[in-house]
């Protein structure tokens, strides 16, 4: 696969961008950095952009991290509803075959109880 490559605009300078993903999505990535820049350098008004660039990454990284963390956990909410489905599977397949040895059960009875009549 070849590299896409893209100019991009993030934080008034525009920078040529390459990799493996769509033109599309490098812009959204771009888009995404351009607006946490300019998010932290409106409540930041003095920040050199070296320093506007190293709060960005600490906050896309906390963003991230905390989005892993939610991710975990679902997969484990997941998880165990997965468990409880397989249970209440089993206990369903259990029950419905129960009551079909009932039903066979109640079936040989009364065939049993109808040829008596005839003796």
């Amino acid at each position: 696969m070849d590299k896409t490559r893209t100019i991009v605009n993030i934080c008034g300078k525009e920078y040529v961008m390459a990799g493996f993903e769509s033109e599309e999505y490098i812009h959204r990535v771009a888009i995404y950095v351009d607006r946490k820049m300019s998010e932290l350098k409106s409540q930041y008004v003095s920040l050199n952009l070296s320093t506007l660039a190293v709060l960005t990454a600490v906050n896309i990284a906390d963003d991230l991290l905390k989005l892993q963390d939610k991710h975990e956990i679902l997969n484990g909410e997941f998880a165990q509803l997965v468990e409880e489905v397989k249970s209440l599977r089993a206990d369903a397949y259990a029950e419905k075959e129960s009551r079909r040895s009932n039903v066979s059960h109640l079936n040989k009875q009364g065939k049993g109880a109808l040829f008596e009549g005839y003796k």
